[in-house]
């Protein structure tokens, strides 16, 4: 990708952005705080607090957000089956339970592309778009979020985080996950797949089943469900 496109699709993501916190409008509540870095870090509400459980899908090289819920006292479990991502976890295995595993709207294995910029992003290759140039591909072990809440053994308490940074897959993940029932307390999405007509309709379902958007900070959105 040559510099002047790198450019306007910067400018395009900048204007998508400020239409969309425009029209959707977070309620952006002062009782939040911010764990981890400028890069991998999210925003949460304050009285989301442990002793809890949460789901962390999506882990790139940054797991500085796994790493401050965990140091607070959740129980954190983090998965992401891409190569580059599996060999950083391996530090981690102390503090984070780790599980090499993606999610999707079914369980078993499914092509992913590597993003041509950014090598150690992966991203289901139906759920690539336009504007992503990909190179190669390679399949990964993939579980619905149902499925991989069972697995981890979270399935007997309510799930009070659900981080999802999948690549592009959000929007479907999101629809199987309210159709499985999956209601997590606090929902933190990096809508990748950043199409506004897409957005706004995650947004909506998620409203409809009691979700409320609090924060907008960039391509990430943070939902609570009372």
């Amino acid at each position: 990708m040559n510099a002047l496109k790198v450019t306007l699709l910067k400018v395009s993501i900048k204007l998508r952005i400020f239409f969309l916190e425009n029209l959707l409008r977070p309620l952006r509540p002062p009782h939040m705080v911010r764990l981890g870095t400028y890069y991998g870090g999210w925003w949460i509400p304050d009285d989301v607090t442990p002793p809890g459980t949460a789901l962390c899908v999506g882990a790139g090289t940054d797991v500085t957000f796994d790493l401050e819920l965990a140091r607070l006292g959740f129980h954190v479990v983090t998965a992401d089956p891409t190569p580059d991502s599996v060999a950083y976890l391996e530090q981690y295995r102390d503090v984070l339970e780790v599980r090499p595993v993606g999610v999707w709207t079914s369980t078993g294995e499914i092509e992913f592309a590597q993003d041509s910029t950014f090598a150690e992003s992966w991203m289901i290759g139906g759920t690539a778009t336009a504007s992503v140039g990909t190179t190669g591909s390679q399949s990964f072990p993939v579980m619905t979020v149902k499925d991989l809440i069972a697995d981890a053994g979270l399935d007997g308490a309510p799930l009070d985080i659900l981080k999802l940074d999948i690549e592009g897959a959000e929007h479907d993940v999101l629809r199987s996950m309210l159709a499985d029932g999956i209601l997590p307390r606090c929902l933190c999405v990096e809508f990748d797949d950043h199409r506004i007509r897409r957005v706004i309709a995650s947004t909506r379902l998620l409203q409809r089943a009691g979700y409320t958007l609090l924060q907008i900070e960039g391509l990430n959105y943070i939902f609570t469900r009372a």
